[in-house]
């Protein structure tokens, strides 16, 4: 090998990315390892609906843990005025890292409530400071490759949980979550650790203005077009968040499966997910964020349909490739279309405003569809009424005001 010529990773990273600066590319290799670390532990949250339904959890208490998950966004309006104006990465993964350490505390839950209440601290940490997030990438990832270079990052958190879904349904068969919770927990610990690293040149970027959660609504209240995109973030949330709270009933009552069957099909989603990063990442680049969730709504629509239908586990196949595909594409294109659809100078702004309406709707949508079910829903009408929610989110997205020129 000549001695100017490229790493062989250096050479991938192109080639898959693009030409970069030498910071952007030290600080996407580090949120690239932050990502690998955080897959054991995004790989243990899938499993605890199951755990908790295997505890003897009521469809009630499921459809509380999916709402629990949202609280921090809820609060967003509120908490934003407290993230500082410098030094966010350290910041970010001090928050991350205390919520990751009630994770670690579930392994020592005796019983399903107890589980669900360390659950509720750790999503508040996770999701809180999420605005400061969207700031981190505006700052360090130029816009023509930041799809592609989030795509690139997000294949770690992908590859992580591949190798490791199918080692976690194997641990909860043979040990149970007291070791799996805790392990997978330190894991997303040392990712908080490493994303510290990343590095922000702080001496030209003007800290932006935090304004009341009064003057968010004044924001939303002149923006008609980012209304209809939360309107489509809604319906989107209502049509996967509706009937979750009976998924885990699928698995465990109808189709009789086990940890380690769950974990395959774990499996197949993350390499779907993996898949989807790599795709999603140039799709975004190449069009935008808003044709992006267009296309990953219609996805999605396919997973509450999969659950009416199945019969056998391998009826669910469907299901997880599409929630595999459809979640790396809701990953990216949040990022991006709060990104494009914002004034440059109100980045916190639009990203509270989204994380406000994300959090109303998961905290109402899972104990809706408990409650249409109690007042005489079938469970079948219930998944045919949350595909149906996915293809209005769809019909949103595509409304006029999105052909502005300035999200392209």
């Amino acid at each position: 090998m000549p001695p100017n010529s490229p790493k062989p990773i250096t050479r991938l990273e192109d080639a898959l990315v693009g030409s970069m600066p030498n910071r952007v590319r030290s600080n996407m290799r580090i949120e690239l390892l932050a990502s690998l670390a955080y897959g054991p532990f995004h790989a243990a949250l899938l499993f605890v609906p199951v755990v908790l339904q295997r505890l003897g959890s009521s469809a009630e208490l499921i459809a509380f843990y999916q709402s629990a998950s949202y609280i921090g966004f809820l609060l967003v309006p509120l908490t934003a005025r407290f993230i500082p104006a410098r030094g966010l990465p350290g910041f970010l993964a001090s928050v991350w890292a205390i919520g990751r350490s009630f994770f670690v505390l579930m392994g020592l839950a005796a019983s399903a409530p107890i589980m669900l209440l360390l659950s509720v601290f750790y999503f508040f940490f996770d999701s809180f400071p999420s605005p400061a997030y969207t700031r981190v990438i505006q700052l360090i990832y130029p816009a023509n490759i930041r799809g592609r270079v989030l795509g690139y990052v997000r294949i770690g958190l992908a590859g992580g949980m591949l190798l490791v879904t199918p080692i976690c349904g194997w641990v909860l068969d043979n040990w149970g979550y007291i070791w799996l919770f805790p392990i997978c927990g330190l894991c997303g610990v040392a990712a908080a650790r490493l994303f510290s690293r990343i590095q922000i040149d702080e001496s030209n970027t003007p800290a932006q203005e935090k304004r009341s959660p009064s003057q968010l609504w004044q924001v939303l209240k002149h923006d008609r077009r980012y209304q209809y995109y939360l309107l489509a973030v809604a319906f989107f949330g209502f049509g996967g968040l509706i009937p979750a709270g009976f998924y885990p009933a699928v698995f465990v009552d109808r189709l009789n499966l086990s940890y380690t069957e769950v974990s395959l099909l774990g499996a197949v989603q993350s390499v779907s997910w993996l898949i989807g990063y790599l795709v999603w990442g140039h799709f975004l680049d190449r069009f935008n964020g808003v044709i992006g969730l267009r296309v990953v709504f219609a996805i999605l629509s396919i997973i509450p349909i999969s659950h009416m239908l199945a019969s056998n586990g391998l009826m669910m196949l469907p299901a997880f490739i599409a929630a595999g595909l459809g979640s790396a594409g809701v990953d990216l294109a949040f990022q991006n279309c709060t990104i494009e659809l914002a004034r440059d100078d109100q980045t916190y702004e639009y990203a509270a405003l989204q994380r406000t309406v994300i959090g109303i709707r998961g905290l109402i949508a899972p104990m809706l569809g408990v409650w249409l079910v109690q007042i005489g829903m079938s469970i079948d009408a219930l998944f045919v009424f949350g595909s149906s929610l996915y293809l209005v989110a769809v019909g949103l997205m595509m409304h006029p005001s999105f052909r502005k020129s300035t999200i392209m």
